[in-house]
């Protein structure tokens, strides 16, 4: 039989680094592949668990207590009087970007994004019948955001813009001052600007474009509970934006995003402050000894406190994933992110206690030439 699926997906091959199957890392001792936190997990979370009454089960879920949660959370660092029509909830920040897609991507539409970058979001513009445009980090840069030459990149032709901050796989921040101005040129020429705040956790909340929503209302942030909160199993996530935004997008959206389970743990850990700042200071500390000066390698711009940072051999005929696996640490291959190649990987912190043999590990590679 022939299906007559939609050309945009029959004619495209998605490329991805997700990994499936229980055996993935069947030869690796040291996941620092998958964006998930390993280090630790809130004691809420645990105590949420305990605490649950397993027959909410039957019921599909109504509960609005992680959207309170959720206010109350931004409500302590920011001056954003957000409610509840200004929150959607999602299976993860990712399920977020898909229905974004579906809200705005039409055939031949264009977004502007980073490379590199999500390479799923750009997969999904792709599948959507859109075209995905790109401003390149450059190396001579060490793969720093340059907000002027974004902008100048910006034109009326453009439906979406879609940045990550912190950026992945590079793991840098994107200053709020420049997340800004880039909102005011895409507001004068009525485009939709997407902030993917998936490692958002792991920097201030003062740098969060959750700051800007009630400024800006071509603005789209997304957030979840996969990354900082250690969450990724349970697939929460959701979107802050405009209320327009909300009641188009209830067009398209089922009710019972995010399960009745998930709901209640997150809506614990949300509001655990002091959780998010052990993180990113045990993050701090593992960096200030891993990022140094090498001979083969190079760690791009990136924040201290964010899990993730891209590291790069000078050679690129090596393959920096296989030469970490060598040596039994599971890695990211930047081989599926646009502009990098195999000689690139992305790297996420591991446990503290795996620190000495990540330092011992980094130190073979670079002398590899």
């Amino acid at each position: 039989m022939e299906y007559k699926i939609k050309k945009s997906i029959a004619s495209n091959i998605k490329e991805s680094y997700s990994i499936e199957g229980e055996d993935a890392f069947q030869n690796i001792d040291i996941d620092c592949a998958e964006g998930i936190n390993t280090v630790s997990f809130s004691d809420y979370a645990i105590e949420a668990f305990n605490s649950i009454d397993y027959t909410i089960m039957k019921d599909y879920p109504h509960s609005l207590t992680v959207k309170k949660s959720i206010i109350d959370f931004w409500k302590k660092y920011t001056d954003t009087e957000i409610n509840y029509d200004n929150i959607v909830l999602c299976d993860g920040s990712i399920g977020a970007l898909f229905l974004i897609n579906k809200l705005f991507i039409e055939n031949n539409d264009k977004v502007l994004g980073l490379a590199p970058q999500f390479p799923e979001y750009k997969m999904d513009v792709t599948m959507s019948g859109g075209i995905f445009e790109s401003y390149k980090l450059k190396p001579e840069n060490n793969y720093k955001f340059i907000a002027s030459e974004f902008i100048d990149l910006i034109n009326d032709d453009l439906k979406l813009i879609y940045l990550d901050n912190p950026n992945n796989p590079t793991g840098q921040i994107i200053p709020l001052e420049a997340i800004e101005k880039v909102l005011k040129v895409a507001l004068d020429k009525n485009i939709v600007v997407i902030v993917d705040e998936a490692y958002g956790d792991y920097m201030n909340e003062n740098n969060s474009a959750v700051n800007l929503v009630p400024k800006y209302e071509n603005l789209i942030v997304t957030k979840t509970f996969s990354k900082a909160y250690g969450l990724a199993g349970l697939r929460g996530g959701y979107i802050i934006q405009n209320e327009d935004l909300t009641k188009a997008m209830k067009n398209i959206n089922t009710p019972y995003e995010m399960s009745s389970i998930t709901r209640v743990i997150a809506s614990k850990v949300v509001s655990d402050h002091d959780f998010l700042e052990k993180m990113r200071k045990i993050n701090s500390e593992m960096k200030s000894q891993l990022i140094k000066e090498y001979k083969n390698l190079n760690i791009c711009d990136n924040g201290t406190t964010v899990s993730i940072m891209m590291v790069t051999h000078k050679n690129k005929d090596i393959d920096l994933e296989k030469e970490f696996a060598k040596l039994k640490i599971g890695v990211i291959s930047c081989a599926s992110f646009e502009s990098v190649d195999k000689n690139s990987v992305r790297f996420r912190l591991p446990s503290p206690k795996y620190l000495s043999r990540i330092i011992e590990a980094f130190n073979i590679i670079d002398n590899l030439k």
